[in-house]
């Protein structure tokens, strides 16, 4: 069944759903998942007391706060994707692809890294070791390469390896779209499409089944396995560990379309998001107490991509969830906004508290105290990011009109803060929005 003839391209009222420009609520998400990350980082570092005695599950889940990350990248990338395999037609601009990927990432990340490296001379070096990077080192972390080998492996930004990440994912997908597009020539759009979900899924479980053996073999745990400098500690922060959280992503990203290409009734969406609820409490509870810690993240993406497909899918008629109304409110989305350089800035913050402080374990008293410290200065220091930096750079983004969410042409191609790909020629709501 296909889709209304007429959607609103509007982007979103308070109460109803408009299929546009964007998803009500993401940019919101995103904002959270870096608060949740920045969170955890304060109780790890600063008051370990919380994180091991005082307040366990809830720092676990706000660790988790990276794998929501990687779930959200891979459904807003692989949407536009996903709806070109489906329907049969060409592929995304992969120069336009490219140029959004790069202006969305390096820009700031660039600034934040040299200003960290050569400024505040807070670079991380190895481990408790701080300062400024040798040239060859400074050059292997501003090309984002650095998480390929050992000797630089965590150095510079100690979140950049999770870029990294990102980078190699930006890079495969394509491929993967490309594979996908080639089975659908022979079988169906929906098969196809469902060809990288299944390439990415297999090779995050198979790499972490692999990193399980390993550990099991080699008498090695925690940190010797994932932060040495070795090789095996470079495919642990690799995307092969990783690429079953971005599969997730993708996956809800299929589903969303189906629902907006009306493949399920409203009935139909009401169980799913009863099930869902079901499923998000299940996954959590098997990530904290029955998982191995190779699978945690995995069960956790689970929780997460189940918390995403409840905020973007209808939930009464065509009204808004509570956790889209809550991630769409002014706050949370303006936080949003400026999460990429929240999350570029929270570390260097925190060491440098660290460093000044000299913290001991600390209890739920201190860590609030600390918490709205660094709470305060990193977001300070990421509006003046965003609107000096990241801002600029997205105004030089290629223009184009995104493909209308769930009508005849498909879903849109662009989504709050990871603008994948636009065709045509007219900025989407969300770059007006920008600048």
């Amino acid at each position: 069944m296909s889709a209304p003839a007429s959607i609103p391209t509007s982007t979103t009222s308070s109460t109803s759903r408009h299929w546009g420009d964007r998803i009500v609520g993401l940019e919101g998400l995103r904002g959270l998942a870096a608060m949740a990350v920045l969170a955890y980082h304060v109780a790890h570092v600063l008051t370990r007391d919380v994180e091991d005695e005082t307040l366990p599950l809830l720092v676990f889940l706000m660790h988790q706060g990276l794998s929501l990350f990687f779930v959200l990248s891979g459904f807003l990338l692989f949407w536009p994707f996903a709806t070109r395999i489906i329907e049969g037609r060409e592929l995304p601009s992969l120069k336009r692809y490219t140029a959004n990927r790069f202006l969305r990432i390096w820009p700031a990340y660039v600034v934040v890294l040299l200003i960290v490296n050569f400024g505040l001379q807070m670079s991380f070096l190895s481990q408790n070791e701080f300062g400024r990077l040798p040239w060859w080192k400074t050059i292997a972390d501003l090309t984002l390469l650095h998480s390929y080998l050992p000797s630089t492996l965590r150095t510079g930004l100690e979140v950049s390896w999770t870029l990294t990440v990102e980078l190699t994912f930006y890079l495969v997908l394509p491929f993967l779209a490309m594979l996908g597009r080639r089975v659908a020539l022979r079988t169906s759009g929906w098969i196809g499409a469902l060809v990288p979900v299944g390439v990415m899924f297999v090779a995050g479980v198979g790499g972490k089944i692999w990193q399980h053996t390993v550990g099991e073999t080699s008498g090695l745990s925690g940190g010797e396995l994932s932060w040495s400098d070795n090789w095996f500690s470079v495919v642990s922060r690799s995307l092969l560990l990783h690429a079953d959280l971005f599969a997730f992503g993708m996956a809800a990203a299929l589903l969303y379309i189906a629902v907006r290409r009306g493949s399920a009734t409203p009935i139909a969406i009401s169980a799913l998001r009863g099930t869902l609820m079901v499923v998000i409490g299940a996954a959590f509870v098997v990530a904290w107490i029955g998982s191995t810690p190779e699978f945690q993240d995995t069960f956790a993406s689970i929780g997460f991509t189940g918390m995403l497909l409840l905020m973007v899918l209808p939930a009464h008629g065509d009204r808004l969830g509570w956790i889209a109304r809550f991630c769409d409110w002014s706050p949370v989305r303006n936080l949003g906004v400026i999460s990429f350089s929240v999350y570029l800035w929270h570390m260097p913050v925190i060491r440098i508290m660290q460093d000044l402080l000299d913290p001991g374990q600390g209890g739920r008293a201190l860590y609030a105290l600390y918490l709205v410290v660094t709470v305060t200065i990193t977001l300070l220091l990421a509006t003046a990011t965003y609107w000096a930096v990241e801002k600029q750079a997205l105004r030089l983004k290629p223009s184009g009109r995104p493909s209308r969410g769930g009508g005849p042409a498909g879903l849109g191609a662009t989504a709050p803060g990871d603008e994948a790909v636009t065709d045509g020629s007219t900025p989407s709501a969300d770059e007006r929005a920008r600048g």
